[in-house]
């Protein structure tokens, strides 16, 4: 290289290729990551909520057997 202040082009595209590489590689773990967060929160949403209705079912038959024996 004659000018120490030139820079080979080959050199930079292919710097640019790996960075550009890495980048996709981190993107697409980070977008997997956020597809398992969200699977995990809507199962674990359902799950709650078939609590709730199970726990909403329990008390309702308490309050009417307690209501029938007031009766």
């Amino acid at each position: 290289m004659e000018n120490k202040g030139e820079v080979d082009v080959n050199v930079l595209v292919q710097l640019y290729n790996q960075r550009l590489a890495t980048l996709t590689n981190q993107n697409v773990l980070l977008e997997a990551k956020i597809q398992s967060l969200i699977k995990d929160f809507a199962e674990e949403r359902k799950r709650l909520i078939e609590q709730n209705i199970e726990l909403q079912t329990h008390y309702e038959s308490e309050d009417k057997y307690q209501e029938q024996g007031k009766d």
